[in-house]
């Protein structure tokens, strides 16, 4: 058997990224997966960055760490420290792995965008499709800040745990659900589960 958890869109909300680490230490994981967007939005973007480096979770690179990059600072306007800069320049745009024989692929949006999410209710056609493309059993998603899980009639499954984002600095209206998933993996079969990062609450997804 074996568990990972999976964060997503953390938007320098370091508390809630610490509240879920809490969480997630309790569950017990051996690895974490951050599907990107570590930065803007929040009030914490170094200590987030700082934080996400200290516990060596593998991250990959979302369309606001890009623009960052680009930029120099975050959308709130705190620039970015030269360690930070070169935290997010370095992160990879897929992470991929086969755990106990299944093929698990990490991407933000989409294999072949940043920008374009993939909705809670997509076709099973388009979910086949992005499996198809990205080589998977296993794609887990970000971006939308949407939770869900899709399990496909042969077995594969597209996953998002919503966004780790609780707490957005004043005037930011986007969706917030504070949320990470746990992937099971336990002799090649699959289950994907979401929880609060306050309290660990099951996260109903139907």
């Amino acid at each position: 058997m074996t568990k990972l958890a999976v964060i997503s869109d953390v938007h320098a909300d370091v508390h809630a990224l610490r509240d879920a680490l809490v969480q997630i230490d309790r569950i017990g994981v051996e690895r974490i997966v951050c599907c990107g967007d570590l930065l803007d939005y929040g009030l914490f973007p170094d200590e987030t960055l700082s934080l996400l480096r200290e516990k060596r979770i593998s991250c990959i690179r979302g369309n606001h760490d890009r623009w960052a990059v680009a930029s120099g600072s975050d959308m709130s306007g705190c620039d970015l420290t030269e360690i930070s800069a070169r935290f997010l320049d370095s992160l990879p745009t897929y992470w991929r792995k086969l755990v106990d024989g299944v093929r698990v692929v990490v991407t933000h949006a989409r294999p072949e965008t940043d920008m374009k999410g993939i909705a809670p209710d997509a076709p099973d056609r388009e979910l086949r499709e992005l499996l198809d493309e990205a080589g998977a059993d296993v794609l887990l998603v970000g971006h939308t800040h949407a939770p869900f899980s899709r399990r496909l009639p042969d077995g594969r499954l597209v996953a998002n745990p919503g966004a780790l984002l609780r707490d957005p600095a004043p005037g930011i209206d986007v969706m917030t659900p504070g949320t990470f998933g746990i992937l099971d993996i336990t002799g090649g079969n699959v289950a994907f589960e979401v929880r609060r990062a306050t309290g660990g609450v099951l996260v109903d997804l139907r």
